[in-house]
């Protein structure tokens, strides 16, 4: 009797054990009429579709425009949001914004900086870089694993290594300052191959949830010769990760984006 007692306890448990984390990273390209049959307007179906069909717990975007993010977040309820255009912290420019579900995170605080030498300051440019770079962070509580995390988002320099080198510098200097010794996670186009500096230097403290042999995440619409792998998600080492995914998805001739979709699942 005992034993069946126990049996029973152990089984009505298994199901308590935490969902898995599922976290997405998305270039969304920006709005540009130029881009003709891969314009915003032929995509952004497939963008809705895509996360509406994947259903991740959080997701962090890049080169996201005002009236982009104002259509996604009416097409998603389903989801928190946060962000900000990176040239005047509120609407002007390119914003890096995160979704979260609402059902299964809890946002407890979060912010902005940008990546530079004067991070608090909106719209400051970082050495050799051309543009403002913001990153939007977090500090989330999971529901069903009852823990809390840190979540970045960010999106680095497109000419630079000298900028793109400064950005990591800053970024992990930011992970130290702001997330008080919880897990960390990290979403972004990080504009660098696993060959590059920048990527070194990242993954000296952070573990890349993809495999050496994933493929490339840049594909300028099939139209370019360079493709490369320069999305990730990025996590401490703490953090166990599954199911890396790049999601190719190519509908009529039609790009989701100029970046194909990542997504890994975690476990904390």
């Amino acid at each position: 009797m005992y034993q069946a007692a126990v049996l029973l306890l152990f089984l009505l448990c298994l199901p308590c054990a935490a969902t898995p984390l599922m976290v997405e990273s998305v270039n969304l390209r920006y709005d540009n009429p130029a881009d003709g049959e891969n314009a915003w307007i032929q995509r952004r179906a497939m963008v809705t579709q895509h996360l509406q069909t994947q259903r991740p717990d959080l997701v962090g975007l890049q080169e996201v425009l005002a009236h982009q993010w104002q259509w996604l977040g009416q097409q998603l309820p389903e989801y928190g949001q946060f962000g900000v255009g990176r040239d005047d912290g509120k609407q002007a420019g390119e914003f890096v914004p995160v979704l979260y579900r609402l059902d299964r995170l809890e946002l407890k605080k979060n912010g902005y900086f940008w990546l530079s030498e004067t991070p608090d300051k909106v719209g400051s440019i970082g050495p050799g870089a051309h543009l403002p770079r913001v990153t939007s962070w977090a500090v989330f509580f999971d529901k069903q694993s009852q823990k809390r995390f840190c979540f970045f988002n960010t999106h680095f320099s497109h000419v630079s290594d000298l900028a793109r080198q400064h950005a990591a510098t800053l970024l992990l200097a930011q992970i130290s300052n702001r997330c008080e010794g919880l897990p960390v996670v990290i979403t972004g186009d990080f504009n660098a191959s696993p060959s590059d500096a920048t990527y070194q230097l990242l993954t000296e403290r952070l573990s890349d949830t993809a495999d050496k042999l994933a493929p490339a995440t840049f594909n300028g619409f099939g139209k370019t010769k360079s493709a490369a792998r320069i999305d990730y998600i990025f996590t401490d080492k703490a953090i166990g990760s599954s199911q890396y995914q790049t999601h190719q998805i190519i509908k009529d001739g039609v790009y989701i984006s100029d970046h194909y979709p990542i997504s890994a699942k975690l476990i904390f």
